[in-house]
C-alpha cells in the first residue's frame, strides 16, 4: 500500500467519523447529509485508487 492511499483511508475514517459525530450530536439533517455525500466520494475516490494497484 502507497503512501497515498494510507493518507486517503485515513481521511475517508475521519470523514466516517465526523459524521457519526454530527449524527448523534444532533446537527442539521441538511449538514450531516453534507458530510454522508463527501464521505460517499471520497470513498469512491479512495476504492477508485485502492482498484488502480
Amino acid at each position: 500500500m502507497d503512501l497515498l492511499d494510507s493518507v486517503m483511508l485515513c481521511v475517508l475514517f475521519g470523514l466516517l467519523a465526523a459524521t457519526f459525530v454530527a449524527h448523534r450530536a444532533g446537527n442539521e439533517r441538511r449538514d450531516v447529509g453534507l458530510l454522508l455525500s463527501l464521505s460517499a466520494l471520497w470513498g469512491a475516490g479512495t476504492a477508485a485508487a485502492l482498484a488502480w494497484v
